[in-house]
């Protein structure tokens, strides 16, 4: 029983105290009894029959606990005394706090009875209003809860529905989703009212809803009415068990939308304890509720909304750069293309002009040896003039410095080929900038591009260096030869200047091959001297360079960069300083798509 009836008593028959068939009760005939049951149950009555000095020592001692140790100001108690017992009945209402005072006369049993009872309806009174006010506090947490917890709102909503059920003291509830037009959803997570939800869905299976819930939709309003007798929901209310008086309808709404309607049956006998106030709250709830729910939409949205956002100016960034890039790239292309073309005409006349100078230096050279003969004729002759003109030729070739001419005129012209070879690198690497082709695509193994390009550059290593090979890629793949000789050849080249300006005691290259998620994997490793972070941003820029006039042109890593990029491939640079450097290019496997 939730809340028993107790009767104190040391007397085994209470007959002569209680009116006739009043309550169902039990006895409490001993203190250490009356505690046990006391503490299990608060009771709703405590009667105390007093026939005795024991039943008062008894009375006393459970009245006060019940008072002080239990703290308990709600169970009402009740002193019932024989008539022949004579006892101060004000001391009893002030010291152990009873709450009324009753003589065990046959002739006021009728009396007594309604005293009885009216205690009683006080204490559920009490008691009621305890729920009442647990229900609606637990439902305004319910709807706090809303903007603070990260359950969807399917779980959110089940919650509030059950704990508007036991504000509305309801006998079951439903939760009835619009998820379109003339299509709902039942549900409810009690599963002992699963065979309730069932039913309610075969009621709204075919779109049209009952009046009571249409309503609700279209006034967007809680909706507490009579059971209209239409029979629409007549299979339902056959299937509960208690005789049902109202209905509550209770709609979500989020924006001017119906979402969800929260759907109660109150029992009949449950209609008087609805009163206007649990509407009022009801009400609040409603308003509450629909602006919380908004909130937690718009912020749902917003979300959403940054992300798209946030990986939109993400993706900007990173296209800007790449366009700022490109738009460099085009700039230093279109320049490149006129400095080619301006420069490339003269230089290849010069240069090849060099044939005919090297000719024309065999017949100054051969002019003077036969010079020497006729010089030397002359003299055996013993002639006067030729004698004068000797010594006039070898004056002016003292004077001249001939001997010296002879000496320095290759150097000069090995020095002038040197530069002039030199500046068509430049145009080369220039013109790079100038072609937007790709070069043919074929099948190629990069275990012997790797040894053609080291072949090539076998007297630029030398002894200056050792280099490692680390080759993991046994695969062909699809790739330009030649472009990728160049990449080669660059980077390494590029990875030897640094060492040997550094002075690296051990230097060393390490080139590395293996197959990667992303495709070939490439890798060009020496131990130099690394970069600070601010060299590191600048090293593809076009004519960039940390060598000394003359020395550079800062066109090496743009060039490799600028390959890259058309044979589809990425390149990335990892240094630290005083340590390392490390290119890794990236190239996909896959066969281009033939046009």
């Amino acid at each position: 029983m939730e809340n028993p009836i107790y009767v104190v008593t040391q007397s085994r028959d209470v007959s002569g105290y209680l009116p006739e068939h009043w309550q169902t009760y039990e006895t409490i005939n001993s203190l250490r009894n009356g505690r046990k049951k006391l503490r299990n149950n608060k009771p709703a009555m405590v009667v105390l029959c007093i026939g005795s000095d024991d039943d008062i020592h008894l009375g006393q001692e459970i009245a006060r606990y019940v008072r002080e140790g239990m703290a308990n100001r709600d169970t009402r108690i009740v002193l019932l005394h024989d008539p022949a017992q004579q006892l101060d009945e004000v001391a009893w209402l002030e010291e152990f706090q009873i709450n009324a005072c009753l003589t065990a006369d046959p002739a006021r049993h009728q009396f007594n009875r309604s005293v009885l009872n009216r205690e009683l309806d006080t204490f559920s009174y009490i008691e009621n209003n305890y729920r009442q006010h647990d229900a609606e506090t637990e439902m305004l947490v319910c709807i706090t809860r809303f903007s603070r917890a990260d359950e969807n709102i399917t779980t959110l909503l089940s919650t509030f529905a059950e704990t508007l059920a036991k504000l509305c003291h309801a006998a079951c509830h439903f939760e009835i989703y619009i998820e379109m037009e003339s299509r709902y959803r039942v549900r409810n997570r009690d599963t002992s009212q699963k065979h309730l939800a069932e039913q309610m869905q075969a009621i709204v299976a075919n779109g049209q809803l009952p009046a009571c819930l249409s309503q609700a939709i279209a006034e967007q309003k809680p909706q507490i009415n009579l059971l209209q007798d239409n029979g629409e929901i007549d299979a339902l209310l056959a299937r509960v068990e208690t005789s049902v008086g109202s209905y509550l309808t209770f709609p979500i709404v989020v924006y001017n939308r119906v979402i969800c309607l929260l759907f109660f049956l109150i029992p009949e006998a449950e209609m008087a304890r609805v009163s206007m106030k649990q509407i009022n709250i009801i009400n609040k709830a409603a308003e509450q509720l629909t602006v919380l729910l908004e909130r937690k939409q718009a912020e749902s949205s917003l979300k959403k909304q940054y992300t798209r956002l946030k990986d939109t100016l993400l993706e900007l960034k990173s296209t800007k750069q790449a366009l700022a890039h490109n738009e460099k790239l085009a700039s230093i292309g279109r320049m490149a293309a006129g400095i080619a073309h301006e420069i490339n005409n003269p230089l290849s006349f010069v240069i090849s002009n060099f044939t005919s100078m090297d000719s024309y230096l065999d017949n100054i050279i051969k002019l003077q040896e036969m010079q020497s003969e006729l010089l030397t004729s002359i003299d055996i002759q013993q002639d006067q003039k030729a004698t004068a003109l000797k010594q006039h030729l070898a004056e002016f070739e003292e004077q001249a410095g001939i001997e010296f001419i002879l000496e320095d005129i290759r150097a000069i012209v090995a020095d002038s080929f040197n530069g002039l070879q030199r500046v068509k690198n430049i145009i080369t690497d220039l013109s790079s900038f100038s072609h937007n082709y790709e070069g043919q695509k074929e099948k190629i193994d990069i275990s012997v591009v790797l040894s053609d390009t080291l072949k090539m550059l076998r007297y630029d290593l030398a002894d200056k260096v050792t280099v490692k090979q680390d080759i993991r890629f046994d695969k062909a793949f699809y790739s330009n030869a030649g472009l990728m000789e160049q990449v080669l050849i660059n980077l390494i080249k590029n990875a030897l200047q640094a060492l040997v300006d550094a002075g690296t005691e051990t230097p060393e290259i390490a080139i590395g091959a293996e197959e990667s998620a992303d495709g070939l994997k490439l890798t060009v490793r020496d131990n130099g001297p690394g970069m600070t972070e601010a060299v590191k941003a600048k090293i593809y820029d076009p004519f960039f360079t940390t060598k000394g006039v003359g020395e550079g042109t800062g066109l090496g890593l743009s060039v490799v960069y600028n390959i890259v990029q058309r044979l589809g491939g990425k390149i990335e640079c990892e240094s630290q300083l005083g340590q390392f450097t490390r290119f890794t290019l990236t190239f996909p496997l896959a066969q281009p798509e033939e046009e």
